[in-house]
């Protein structure tokens, strides 16, 4: 979520927090929505259930993120949410948030701005996923990512970049290594640089 919006959202609505162990369900496909949920910290997937009892992996939310967006507009939640990790959760309740949306339409405005964000990273993120070279995988990723120094400021660890982009962290931190080594790539302390 955008700071500047959460440190709105913070001060207006003060969110209820709530602290997750690993495997444990923040909500069930089919319960009420009542909250609209940011993760603090932590990793939490969303899980479908399939009519033929299987599950479907939706997503993997990340530290920085909300997640289960869609059922701000809903009544019901389409999905299940377990936490990955130990997770810390701010809960906006849905009423109020939607009242207060309607009241402050430059809330409204950023909070559409971040949603179109999301939408535009998961499509280049699925992209990226499609590329078969795992080098070429890394460096588009960083290239997308990038900020004018040529520079991506890691927000989450190497392990959490792998997952994103649809790779094993064995794999990833091997082509990162190979990266470095051709002078493609230099990784400091929380960023990756293009070369």
């Amino acid at each position: 979520m955008n700071k500047h919006l959460l440190d709105q959202f913070l001060t207006d609505l003060k969110p209820s927090g709530l602290s997750l162990m690993k495997g444990e369900h923040l909500f069930l496909q089919g319960d009420q929505v009542e909250y609209f949920c940011f993760l603090k910290t932590g990793k939490i997937k969303l899980i479908r259930h399939t009519v033929e009892g299987g599950q479907a992996l939706i997503h993997v939310a990340l530290a920085g993120e909300t997640f289960a967006e869609a059922s701000l507009f809903s009544n019901a939640f389409h999905c299940s949410a377990i936490a990955v990790s130990a997770s810390e959760i701010m809960r906006y309740k849905k009423s109020d948030l939607l009242s207060y949306l309607e009241q402050k339409p430059a809330a409204m405005k950023g909070l559409l701005r971040m949603f179109a964000q999301q939408v535009r990273d998961l499509r280049t993120v699925n992209e990226i996923k499609n590329i078969r070279s795992a080098k070429e995988r890394i460096v588009t990723f960083v290239s997308n990512e990038m900020n004018e120094d040529n520079e991506l400021c890691l927000s989450m660890p190497l392990k959490d970049v792998a997952y994103k982009i649809g790779m094993t962290h064995e794999t990833f931190y091997r082509e990162l290594k190979k990266l470095e080594q051709a002078g493609v790539l230099q990784r400091g302390d929380g960023y990756l640089k293009l070369l």
